[in-house]
């Protein structure tokens, strides 16, 4: 599995997404349950920033997190993050809160689940109909499922849900997000 590749994806799809948001849309409930689509934007803008910085070592570099910069920001930080992340990173060791301490190749396989499953929540907040990568979704579910099932992963204050029930005969991309803990069932808009 070539996680730099399936994180390069990743992220061009979560920027084609977020590069579609409306200025009315910033407000939306989303399916991660008590995020807007603004914090999940700036969710994913703090991962690259942080993640890029504990890789590359240097100082991190925040940009602007107002609604008229969140894209051209989540772009940069983007960019930023998939140049930090190369042979040399993936053998560092990344300091990753509820995760503990990780291999640079874990917390990339971490990252690229996060960004993913993120791109999901802002479509599905935003009314639209996801377009899975098969591939993508395939590969983020297999490291998705060897994600611990306890505290401080999954439960209240964790990083995720319980997993609930895919559906019978779901696609890689469904059964990724049901056992992330989050429903298929579309959000309602505010």
């Amino acid at each position: 599995m070539d996680l730099i590749a399936l994180t390069t994806r990743a992220h061009r799809a979560a920027g084609a997404t977020i590069a579609g948001i409306g200025t009315d849309d910033w407000n939306r409930s989303t399916p991660c349950a008590e995020w807007t689509v603004r914090a999940i934007v700036k969710h994913l803008i703090d991962n690259n920033e942080h993640r890029a910085a504990q890789a590359t070592g240097h100082p991190r570099w925040t940009r602007p997190t107002t609604d008229g910069d969140l894209a051209r920001s989540y772009e940069e930080s983007s960019a930023e993050f998939l140049a930090a992340f190369d042979a040399e990173a993936l053998e560092k060791t990344f300091d990753f809160g509820n995760f503990g301490p990780l291999p640079g190749k874990n917390a990339l396989a971490v990252l690229f689940v996060d960004t993913l499953t993120h791109d999901w929540d802002l479509d599905t907040a935003l009314g639209r109909e996801h377009r899975w990568d098969d591939e993508l979704a395939t590969a983020a579910l297999t490291v998705a499922s060897r994600y611990p099932d306890a505290m401080p992963v999954r439960g209240p204050g964790g990083a995720f849900d319980p997993p609930v029930e895919a559906p019978p005969g779901a696609t890689p991309g469904a059964r990724l997000i049901a056992l992330l803990g989050r429903s298929a069932q579309p959000t309602p808009h505010r």
